[in-house]
């Protein structure tokens, strides 16, 4: 409370109350404010409004469940029940939110990146209209459309396995967070490829393919293809890159499991123009790749 003395200076009066004794009516307690008057009510010590995640899947008990502050992903699950037998571990997806923010941002900045780059081509094929500016000018408009379709997940890679092997409190459990997302699929029998293949589409998984064998049961390459860039998306979201030669690089060599996703990228050298390409399609595949993992639920 302030107050003015002899008209000169200003008196800072540092009143406390007893809240308790005031809301039940004590008119002791119950102090008449006066204008001006500032009124703290402060909040109890680490209080905080209840936190909630969302467990989903092959677990006995599905639902929303209350956590407490510091708990985690083994101690969730546990209060779950566990997990069924036809849990697909490998290809849990875990989101969360403050990361889907963050992917909300970076698309943001893709697209203005892109933009400035969609502007320079415009202005070259105004000044030549030659195969590849014009290419360039399709495909440019063709990748600004995908970027605002694409729809951030927040996906964050565990490996579920090892959080529950782990002992309570280490260092590869998760420490959860309010709107946290565990989805923990059913056991999956399909190798997907996608991307500059003839015909993108999912096979029947078979332990005795490689990956070009996935491929070439996708029709082949198309010309557009980038051969010595071809990646696996491992059912948990890891990747396993391409480099090197076309037919013997990291992910031509790598064994495919159930649930992998095979992915043949545009070739960005055939579009030099486009500087941003080869970061912004590798985005897009992968968000396309988590979506349709939380999509499933």
């Amino acid at each position: 409370r302030y107050s003015v003395e002899d008209g000169q200076s200003r008196r800072t009066e540092l009143i406390e109350i007893d809240l308790a004794r005031a809301m039940a009516g004590d008119p002791q307690a119950d102090i008449e404010l006066q204008p001006f008057d500032f009124l703290v009510i402060k909040e109890l010590p680490l209080w905080a409004s209840q936190e909630y995640v969302e467990v989903q899947g092959e677990v006995r008990f599905p639902g929303r469940y209350p956590i407490r502050r510091g708990e985690t992903l083994r101690s969730v699950v546990e209060r779950a029940g566990g997990l069924t037998d036809l849990a697909f571990v490998e290809g849990t997806v875990f989101t969360r939110e403050s990361l889907k923010e963050r992917e909300r941002r970076q698309l943001e900045d893709l697209i203005e990146r892109l933009k400035l780059d969609m502007a320079q081509v415009a202005l070259m094929t105004a000044q030549s209209s030659t195969g590849d500016a014009l290419q360039a000018l399709s495909v440019g408009q063709q990748l600004m459309q995908q970027l605002m379709d694409a729809e951030p997940v927040g996906r964050l890679v565990i490996d579920l396995n090892r959080v529950l092997s782990s002992p309570p409190g280490s260092e590869h459990d998760v420490m959860l967070k309010n709107g946290d997302r565990l989805l923990v699929p059913r056991l999956t029998q399909e190798v997907t490829v996608m991307g500059e293949v003839q015909s993108p589409t999912s096979h029947l998984y078979d332990a005795s393919l490689t990956r070009n064998d996935y491929i070439q049961m996708s029709g082949g390459t198309t010309q557009r293809a980038d051969k010595k860039r071809i990646y696996i998306v491992r059912a948990d979201g890891s990747v396993i890159a391409g480099g090197g030669s076309a037919w013997f690089s990291t992910s031509a060599n790598a064994t495919i499991h159930p649930g992998d996703t095979i992915v043949v990228p545009f070739d960005a050298e055939r579009v030099r123009l486009l500087p941003v390409w080869q970061s912004v399609t590798t985005i897009i595949y992968n968000m396309a790749i988590a979506v349709a993992a939380v999509n499933s639920f």
